[in-house]
């Protein structure tokens, strides 16, 4: 059945940060709660006109240490026995190196992956896309 279901966590991740809310409502009317921010490294720049090669090289560096730390976060609350359904939401890069670490386990939990950001949007635009692709899923 399509639907975002009760417990079902969503991890809306950009370049800035990462939002992880939960479904403590129903599939008929869910209710998302902040679970947990989370702040990505920042990313040094040079002072200055270095070779953009460089800047790239930082950026992937950053993109897969924050990749690291969400997964890691979603693998102690799996071992917690939470997390049992994870949506993912993020930007193509960042979505592929969370993807890219994450174990079996937490592969399996994966009802949805979205290359999207929704780290900006208020949690009733975020339930609306979320249904919306869900059910486009099913």
């Amino acid at each position: 059945m399509a639907g975002l279901h009760r417990g079902t966590w969503i991890v809306a991740a950009c370049s800035e940060g990462a939002m992880i809310l939960e479904n403590a409502g129903c599939v008929k009317q869910p209710d998302l709660r902040l679970i947990d921010r989370m702040d990505a490294p920042a990313i040094p720049r040079p002072d200055d006109a270095r070779a953009a090669h460089e800047v790239t090289d930082r950026e992937r560096l950053a993109t897969s240490a924050f990749a690291v730390q969400v997964v890691g976060r979603l693998a102690r609350e799996a071992a917690r026995g939470r997390a049992q359904r994870l949506v993912l939401a993020a930007e193509a890069p960042l979505l592929g190196a969370i993807h890219d670490r994450l174990d079996e386990d937490l592969r399996a939990r994966i009802v949805l992956a979205m290359p999207t950001t929704l780290t900006r949007r208020p949690l009733g635009e975020i339930l609306t896309v979320v249904h919306k692709a869900l059910e486009r899923a099913a």
